[in-house]
C-alpha cells in the first residue's frame, strides 16, 4: 500500500538579505510562521519572505529554500549536487526542515539553504511484517489513516499529529505510550543522504554508528529520506483518571500503570491554590475484542471546547481554577472510549496561541522517576518567581533509550512538558533565559536532563553536563561532515 502526492520539480527561492527581513518585519514573518502551522506544502516560497519556527521569535533570514521530491531517490539526486558545492565551498551549509516545531532555529540557518522535506511523504506499508516504510516529509497526520486501515497505530510518536516523521526521529521524539523508549527503538532501518552525497542504510547492525547519531541528532549528521518504523495494533482505549497528591505521583504510576496500560499521561495542577502539588494520571487500557480491529477515525470531542478552556486560563488566576477543577471533575464523566488512533489525530495547533503580543514556549525535563517530586519542589519556587506565566504541565513515562547517542533517557524517566506563555519581547526572553537555567540546574541537581528542540538558553555546561555523549558527537561530525555541510542554530550555539 503507498501514498504520494504528484511529482514536483524542486522550487528555489532566494531569501531576503538581513536589511531587507528587518524591513519585512513581523509581517513576513507571520506570512511564513501561517504556511508552516498546517503543515501544508507551499506551492512557492515569497521571495524575501522569512522563515519563523513554532516560537515566532526566531525570524530567519536563508539564502533559499529546496523542496524535496516525492520520493527518497529524486530527493538525493535533487540534494546531492548541493551539498557537493557546498562541500566545495561555493554555496553557504544546508539546514533540514519539516513543519519546524522546533523553538530555537534548529530546523533554519541565517543566510545558508533549508531543505523542505515535506513532499517526500510516500508511505509503504508491510501489514504481515508489521513495519511502515515512511517518506522522511510525511506527517503523523498523513500516517494514521494509512495504518488505521490495516487496524494499526504508530507505536511511539508525539501526542499530536501535525509533525513530520523525519522531525519526529531528529528529535527522538516520545509520547503517551506507558512502558516504550523514546521512538528510536522502533526505528528497523533509516535512509540517510550524507554530507558527501551518497546514500547510505543505516541500522543497529549496518553503519551503526550514524544510525545512533542521526536518531536525535537534529539533522546534522545529514538527510533522513525514509525509514521503516514497528507499528502497534489499534485497539478501543479505556480511560481511567486517578486524582493523586503530586508527591505520590510515582507510586501510584507504579502500581497502575506499569502492568497493563498501553498509554498513560499525567497532568500538574498549575491552579494558584495548589501548585504543582496536585496531580491527574489518566491511563488508557484496551477492550478485548478491539485488539487490531479496523475502527473508525475520528478526531477528539469538541476541539474548540477545549482551545476556549485552555486558552481562557492565559493570564487568569481564576480561569487556571476552573479548567483544574475540570480536569479533575468533569473530565471523567465526560469521557468516552476511542481508539488509540483517534487520541494521537489531533494537532497541537488546536492550542496554539495566535496572539502578536505573546508565544507558547515548550520546556521539558526528564527526571528518574522516584525523583520526580524532589524535582517538582524545586520547580515551584524558580516558576513562581520567573516571571514567565506557566500554562500547562503533562508528565510522560519515557523508558531507558539504548540507541539514541545523545541520548536524554538514559535510565527510566518521567518526562515533564511544561508550556509557558511569553511575551515576544527581548526582556521577556531574557526572563525566560534565567528561568530554563534554573529549571536545568534544578532537573541535574535531580540526575535529570533537559530536551534540545526548544529555545537554546541553556549554557555549553549545562548541554554537556545534560549531554555527555555531545563531545563524542561533535567528535564525529567533524570527521564525517568535516566541512559542515549540514549546519543550524542548534550546532552553531554549542558547536564552540
Amino acid at each position: 500500500m503507498g501514498r504520494q502526492r504528484p511529482t514536483r520539480r524542486q522550487v528555489l527561492t532566494h531569501g531576503a538579505t538581513a536589511a531587507a527581513a528587518l524591513a519585512l518585519g513581523s509581517a513576513g514573518t507571520l506570512a511564513a510562521t501561517r504556511w508552516a502551522e498546517p503543515g501544508e506544502i507551499s506551492g512557492s516560497a515569497a521571495p524575501g519572505a522569512l522563515l519563523d519556527d513554532a516560537s515566532r521569535l526566531n525570524p530567519t533570514s536563508v539564502r533559499g529554500v529546496l523542496f524535496a521530491d516525492a520520493s527518497s531517490e529524486d530527493t538525493a539526486g535533487t540534494v546531492a549536487p548541493l551539498l557537493r558545492r557546498i562541500a566545495a565551498g561555493q554555496d553557504p551549509p544546508l539546514a533540514v526542515a519539516g513543519v519546524r516545531h522546533s523553538m530555537g532555529g534548529q530546523s533554519m540557518l541565517a543566510g545558508g539553504w533549508v531543505l523542505d522535506t515535506r513532499p517526500m511523504n510516500r508511505i509503504e506499508l508491510d501489514r504481515a511484517a508489521q513495519v511502515v516504510r515512511v517518506g522522511a516529509g510525511a506527517t503523523w497526520r498523513e500516517l494514521i489513516p494509512v495504518l488505521n486501515a490495516a487496524g494499526l497505530s504508530p507505536k511511539v510518536m508525539q501526542s499530536n499529529h501535525d509533525f513530520s516523521v523525519g522531525g519526529s526521529l531528529s528529535v527522538n521524539c516520545h509520547g503517551w505510550h506507558a512502558g516504550h523508549p523514546p521512538i528510536a527503538g522502533t526505528v528497523r532501518r533509516l535512509r540517510l543522504l550524507t554530507a558527501s552525497g551518497d546514500v547510505l542504510t543505516c541500522s543497529p547492525g549496518e553503519n551503526a554508528e550514524l544510525f545512533g547519531l542521526v536518531l536525535g541528532g537534529y539533522g546534522l549528521f545529514g538527510v533522513i529520506l525514509d525509514a521503516d518504523l514497528e507499528v502497534w495494533p489499534n485497539a478501543i482505549y479505556r480511560p481511567s483518571f486517578h486524582a493523586v497528591r503530586t508527591s505520590d505521583y510515582a507510586a501510584t504510576f507504579a502500581a497502575l500503570v506499569d502492568e497493563g496500560s498501553e498509554m498513560a499521561y499525567g497532568r500538574l495542577s498549575v491552579d494558584p491554590r495548589n501548585f504543582l502539588a496536585e496531580a491527574i494520571l489518566v491511563r488508557f487500557e484496551p477492550e478485548a475484542g478491539t485488539v487490531g480491529a479496523v475502527l473508525p477515525l475520528t478526531r477528539p470531542a469538541a476541539p474548540e471546547l477545549q482551545r476556549a478552556v485552555f486558552r481562557n486560563s492565559a493570564g487568569s488566576g481564576l480561569g487556571k481554577t476552573l479548567r483544574w477543577h475540570l480536569e479533575r471533575e468533569a473530565a471523567p464523566w465526560l469521557a468516552r472510549p476511542m481508539s488509540r488512533n483517534t487520541i494521537q489525530n489531533q494537532p497541537a495547533a488546536v492550542f496554539a496561541d495566535h496572539s502578536e503580543q505573546t508565544s507558547d514556549i515548550l520546556h521539558e525535563y526528564f527526571v528518574p522517576r522516584q525523583r520526580l517530586w524532589e524535582f517538582v519542589q524545586a520547580a515551584r519556587p524558580l516558576i513562581a518567581d520567573g516571571g514567565v506565566e506557566l500554562l500547562n504541565v503533562t508528565v510522560r513515562d519515557v523508558r531507558r533509550d539504548t540507541r539514541s547517542v545523545l541520548a536524554y533517557a538514559r535510565q527510566d524517566v518521567f518526562g515533564l512538558v511544561m508550556n509557558f506563555r511569553q511575551e515576544r519581547t527581548a526582556a521577556a526572553d531574557g526572563r525566560m533565559r534565567e528561568l530554563t537555567r534554573a529549571l536545568i540546574d534544578a532537573a541535574d541537581r535531580a540526575g535529570g536532563t533537559f530536551y534540545l528542540p526548544y529555545r537554546v538558553h541553556a549554557t555549553a555546561a549545562q548541554l554537556r553536563r545534560a549531554y555527555p555523549a555531545w563531545t563524542a558527537a561533535m567528535a564525529a561530525k567533524a570527521r564525517l561532515d568535516p566541512r559542515l555541510v549540514f549546519r543550524n542554530a542548534l550546532f552553531d550555539t554549542y558547536s564552540g
